[in-house]
């Protein structure tokens, strides 16, 4: 663990991720504009949701670097709290948005799979050197 709350790997994660995320978002609400005008529940939307998906990616990631100092079946016991963990923030997130008309709930859910759309993008763009 670094000297602050987040380990150097979570922080170069982040590092990584935010930016794309932002990106996202960007470009999703000017899809969504011919759609849905210049509403606020859009991005509020997203940006909910990219806070959700920054937050279940730091637990996930302080969780992990807890569970390997621990024997296996402990570490196990750690992962499966933080998933559980994750998975109710995530459903908060959702309830917010089925019950918030402010918060556009199709919006706060796309965030959650920007982390795979951009580590997957980010190998093929490796892979092909470039």
């Amino acid at each position: 663990m670094a000297n602050g709350f987040l380990s150097e790997m979570i922080r170069r994660e982040l590092k990584f991720l935010l930016p794309r995320a932002l990106v996202l978002d960007c470009m999703i609400y000017i899809i969504s504009l011919p759609i849905y005008k210049l509403c606020a529940e859009i991005p509020l939307g997203l940006l909910a949701g990219t806070a959700v998906m920054l937050l279940n990616f730091i637990i996930l990631g302080l969780s992990a670097e807890r569970a390997v100092e621990y024997p296996v079946n402990l570490a196990k016991g750690i992962m499966f709290g933080s998933y559980m963990v994750r998975l109710l923030i995530t459903g908060l997130l959702f309830i917010a948005g089925l019950k918030l008309p402010q918060i556009n709930l199709l919006a706060a859910a796309i965030p959650q799979l920007f982390p795979k759309l951009a580590y997957t993008f980010d190998a093929i763009v490796k892979k092909k050197g470039g």
